[in-house]
């Protein structure tokens, strides 16, 4: 009983001590101009952080951007459940062979609910296979470009000098020809394969993507913690890739879902002009292709156009909105 007693007393006198101790504190925190509490700024600066990131989500939270959101959501599940919305497969509407007993660009029916388009496909059908092709059109060039222009660009700006100047010259020979006029050369040199147009569109992507990393770069080399990593030791590759590449990559995190977009845009315009593998996907620019000229079956050239538009207008709606939330120039 005596060393219950003890322990308990022993736990008052501390629960008293700890009051006048705190009470001392908020007297100095409140009496005393510029003094400052460890623990009180320790806290602080965890609520700053808590409240910081509730702005931005709301910030991101904009009509536009879930409007947006709401688009790409609805081109994803397309996409995903296109086998269970459809009865038709991929090879039912890819193969560049007529429909047995079907009609070329026949109007909307129960068995056609958006009519039907060259070689008699079901246009419902290809819209919905179609989201794939899209999905991944506007994924993996921009990757490419994103990876390949973090790199080159991070070691451009870092190294400068001679090493900045070769880089940037070779950027601004490919600035020179305009992308279209080199895609509408290479893709019929190449193959029209899907994987041969977009390993174009990505390498084509890189310089814009270098000068954006580069200009990223050079601002955030000059910081103390840069040279703090080189008075530590650090290898080069340490400095570029765990110093500098993670404090300068939000403007290429900001203009990725933008750019994908504009990667939609140019796929369904060069298959628009027959260069696409229109023997193994279904893409929404060949189903205009395919549309030209019939003007007694407006759905088949109108209904894809609206397609690509949701893509298009939806990634670049996220991509503002990512912008307005993370660029701290918007909100001082």
């Amino acid at each position: 009983m005596s060393q219950i007693y003890l322990t308990e007393s022993k736990k008052a006198e501390l629960s008293s001590k700890f009051k006048k101790k705190n009470i001392v504190r908020w007297l100095k925190f409140y009496l005393i101009p510029g003094w400052r509490d460890p623990e009180f700024t320790a806290t602080e600066h965890e609520i700053g952080k808590i409240k910081s990131k509730r702005r931005k989500f709301r910030r991101l939270l904009t009509p536009l951007t879930i409007l947006g959101f709401i688009m790409i959501l609805f081109i994803v599940f397309c996409a995903v459940y296109a086998p269970l919305i459809t009865p038709y497969t991929l090879i039912d509407v890819t193969h560049p062979t007529i429909v047995p007993g079907g009609q070329k660009f026949a109007p909307p029916s129960s068995d056609h609910p958006l009519g039907t388009t060259e070689y008699a496909y079901d246009l419902l059908g290809r819209l919905l296979w179609g989201s794939r092709t899209v999905l991944t059109m506007g994924f993996m060039p921009v990757f490419i470009a994103v990876s390949g222009g973090l790199i080159i660009g991070t070691i451009s700006a870092y190294f400068g000098r001679t090493v900045d100047a070769i880089i940037m010259r070779l950027c601004d020979l490919i600035f020179v020809f305009p992308n279209l006029l080199l895609i509408l050369l290479l893709i019929p040199t190449l193959g029209y394969k899907l994987e041969w147009i977009m390993l174009i569109f990505g390498l084509l992507g890189i310089p814009q993507y270098v000068r954006l990393m580069r200009s990223s770069v050079l601002q955030t080399k000059q910081n103390m913690y840069v040279d703090a990593a080189h008075a530590g030791g650090a290898d080069n590759f340490k400095v570029m890739f765990k110093h500098i590449v993670p404090n300068a990559i939000s403007p290429i995190l900001i203009a990725f879902f933008g750019l994908m977009g504009t990667a939609i845009l140019g796929f369904s315009a060069i298959a628009f002009l027959g260069m696409s593998d229109e023997t193994r996907i279904a893409d929404w620019g060949t189903d205009i292709y395919y549309a030209r000229g019939q003007f007694d079956a407006p759905w088949a050239a109108i209904m894809p156009g609206i397609f690509i538009a949701i893509a298009v207008i939806g990634f670049m709606l996220i991509g503002d909105g990512l912008r307005d939330a993370l660029d701290p120039r918007l909100y001082k």
